[in-house]
C-alpha cells in the first residue's frame, strides 16, 4: 500500500473524526396534548398552590425521570402593553394515583418562578418554551417510577390565560394526552378540582407539554467526507484496470 493512500486511511483516525465528531440533542415527550388548543381560560385568582391549572401524571416503570423541557400555551387575555409577567411551575406529589380524581397535593417536590414578557396586544395567544436553564429547581429533580406526580401553575402576576382543547366527552380527556417513556396521563384539574370541565358536555385538556432531551450523535462533515476518499480511489483504479 503507497504511503500516500494510507494516509488517507489513517487521516480520520488522526483528526479523531472517524466516528461522531459533534452530538446533537432532541426533545423526548413525556406528555403532551395531541391537539394544540382552542381556546384559553384565565388562571384563577389567589397565591395558594390550590388557586391552579395542572395536570396529573404517573411516570414510567424505570428510574432517573427529570424534566428537561417545558413548553405552554399561554394567551394575554385582557393584558396589553407587553409587561413582563411571572407565574409559578410547580412539581408535587398527587392526592392519589386515579385517573380523574388526582390533583396536586400537598408536597411541592421543586418550584420554579418563570419570569417572561408578554404580547403587547391582548387575546393573543403565545409559546412559553423553557429549558433546563429556565427550570433549574425542577429539572434537578429525579422522579421516582410508577409514581403520580402532579405539574401545575399558579400565582400568576397578571390576569393572562392558559391554553386548552376544549369538547372532549366526560371521562375522555386522558386520551387525548401523548405520553411516553410508558408515563400514563391521569387527570386535568383547575382550581385543584378533579376533571376539569368548562361546561356541562366539554373537559378540556390543558396546553402543557413537557419531557427530557437525548443526546444522538450527528456524524462530522469533515468525517464523511474523508471516508467517501477510499470509496472513490478504488472506483478511479478499476476504470483505470478496466480501460487496460
Amino acid at each position: 500500500m503507497c504511503n500516500w493512500f494510507r494516509t488517507l486511511i489513517l487521516f480520520p483516525v488522526m483528526l479523531g473524526v472517524g466516528g461522531n465528531a459533534t452530538a446533537g440533542l432532541i426533545p423526548v415527550t413525556w406528555f403532551a396534548p395531541t391537539q394544540p388548543g382552542n381556546s384559553n381560560a384565565n388562571f384563577p385568582t389567589g397565591t395558594l398552590y390550590s388557586n391552579n391549572f395542572g395536570v396529573a401524571f404517573q411516570t414510567g416503570p424505570g428510574s432517573g425521570y427529570a424534566v428537561d423541557w417545558v413548553s405552554l400555551l399561554l394567551n394575554t387575555s385582557t393584558v396589553s402593553g407587553g409587561p413582563t409577567a411571572t407565574v409559578k411551575l410547580s412539581l408535587r406529589d398527587t392526592t392519589n394515583a386515579t385517573a380523574y380524581s388526582a390533583v396536586a397535593g400537598s408536597t411541592e417536590y421543586a418550584v420554579d418562578t418563570l419570569s417572561f414578557q408578554l404580547p403587547t396586544t391582548t387575546s393573543t395567544n403565545f409559546t412559553l418554551a423553557l429549558d433546563e436553564a429556565q427550570i433549574p429547581n425542577i429539572a434537578n429533580y429525579v422522579m421516582s417510577g410508577n409514581t403520580a406526580y402532579a405539574l401545575i401553575l399558579y400565582d400568576p402576576s397578571v390576569n393572562f390565560g392558559m391554553g386548552r382543547q376544549t369538547g372532549y366527552a366526560l371521562n375522555t380527556t386522558n386520551n387525548y394526552y401523548t405520553v411516553g417513556a410508558g408515563f400514563t396521563a391521569l387527570d386535568t384539574f383547575r382550581n385543584n378540582t378533579a376533571n376539569y370541565s368548562n361546561n356541562a358536555n366539554s373537559f378540556p385538556t390543558l396546553s402543557i407539554s413537557f419531557g427530557s432531551t437525548q443526546t444522538v450523535p450527528v456524524p462530522s462533515t469533515l468525517a464523511l467526507a474523508v471516508a467517501m476518499v477510499p470509496g472513490w480511489w478504488f472506483a478511479r483504479r478499476r476504470r483505470q484496470a478496466d480501460r487496460g
